[in-house]
């Protein structure tokens, strides 16, 4: 069956539009089902990061397929077809895989070779998979996509240095303020990101607040890295003996809006740093023009990482070449038609699903003989 990808990042969108695009994790399911419901659409997987919203699919006719698939990501994003087509890329065939093979890989992402793409990209699949919305088709190509993002950062030095958004932050942080770890901080929001950013400041010997929607979450983090865990309607309180304040939510509203500037002391130096690592934003951009506010967004992270950038540039040239093989690979296996090809793929993906199952019913095999439980 043809293999379809349509994608839509922030090179395209500048990050105050691209949060129209941003599907967020409670929202995913839901959406993801819109989009697997189009005509002769057969398996779906919805990728969607701080940087990227993409759906992967394997349609069951190409023309009429393709154009139910534009028609269900419109409803899917609610967003204008026309509008889409401005901002999104299309990937047909062997230019899907090899775009998801970049994907995990790191080439697309803005920090060159960051790690966290390749845990969204296992946790897109795996969330499709258990709700039914892909199977053996994706599970080949997302299978091979995590395989060549191992390799990548593992035969390369496309990850040496800063290996994600969140250290990046931290950095920019430590540099900017110039308090080498004799200050205080609070993240708001413990997902991914705001995990990582909080472990990253308690190593470097900040005291860290940490605040979320759900308390027992920033509590949990809180215990493991030494931190103290606020409620997220008091963590505004805290603002006036904060060093800095780092947002990682895909809140809907802002956050810290203009009317928080009265909790911020103009004359404070070094000023409070604010670094807003939200999609959508977390912060108003107006606190940016506060005198005793210095805002970043990601575009500021980023451009903090750019040295780092070129030296990946350089590596990214190996990673291409084991991209370029690997794609080549997968198209020709996947063209041979093949039923040995066929057989390993399906054999794999059930192998793959009965050592979830053990695994998640381990408790209530204790006391069977190997010979019972492979049974």
């Amino acid at each position: 069956m043809p293999l379809v990808a349509i994608g839509i990042d922030r090179t395209n969108s500048p990050i105050n539009d691209f949060g129209r695009y941003f599907v967020s994790e409670e929202d995913m399911l839901d959406r993801l089902k819109i989009f697997s419901s189009a005509d002769g659409v057969e398996e779906a997987v919805l990728v969607c990061t701080c940087a990227r919203t993409e759906v992967f699919a394997e349609i069951t006719k190409f023309h009429g397929g393709i154009e139910e698939m534009w028609h269900n990501l419109s409803r899917t994003l609610q967003i204008e077809r026309e509008e889409l087509a401005s901002v999104a890329t299309v990937y047909y065939e062997r230019g899907a895989v090899s775009h998801l093979l970049r994907v995990a890989s790191g080439l697309e992402s803005e920090l060159i070779g960051e790690t966290e793409i390749l845990g969204q990209v296992r946790r897109a699949f795996l969330r499709s998979h258990e709700a039914g919305y892909s199977g053996p088709g994706l599970y080949g190509l997302f299978r091979k996509a995590l395989e060549v993002g191992k390799r990548a950062r593992s035969e390369t030095g496309i990850a040496r240095g800063i290996t994600s958004s969140a250290h990046a932050a931290a950095g920019l942080f430590s540099e900017a303020c110039g308090l080498e770890g004799d200050g205080t901080v609070m993240v708001v929001g413990v997902g991914e990101i705001g995990s990582k950013l909080a472990e990253a400041l308690s190593q470097g010997g900040y005291k860290v607040y940490l605040t979320s929607r759900t308390f027992d979450k920033a509590e949990s983090l809180a215990n493991r890295i030494n931190a103290k865990a606020v409620h997220i309607h008091d963590f505004k309180t805290y603002i006036p003996e904060l060093d800095g304040i780092f947002l990682a939510t895909s809140s809907k509203r802002y956050l810290l809006n203009g009317d928080d500037t009265r909790l911020f002391d103009p004359s404070r130096i070094p000023k409070t740093f604010i670094i807003d690592m939200g999609v959508p934003r977390n912060v108003d951009p107006v606190l940016g023009s506060f005198d005793g506010i210095t805002l970043y967004d990601l575009d500021g992270v980023n451009a903090f990482v750019k040295t780092a950038i070129e030296y990946r540039q350089q590596e990214a040239e190996l990673v291409e070449e084991i991209i370029e093989a690997e794609t080549t690979k997968f198209v020709d296996l996947k063209n041979s038609g093949s039923a040995a090809a066929t057989l390993a793929s399906l054999y794999a993906f059930a192998e793959e699903i009965r050592l979830q199952e053990l695994a998640r019913f381990s408790g209530r095999l204790e006391g069977l003989t190997e010979s019972q439980k492979k049974a």
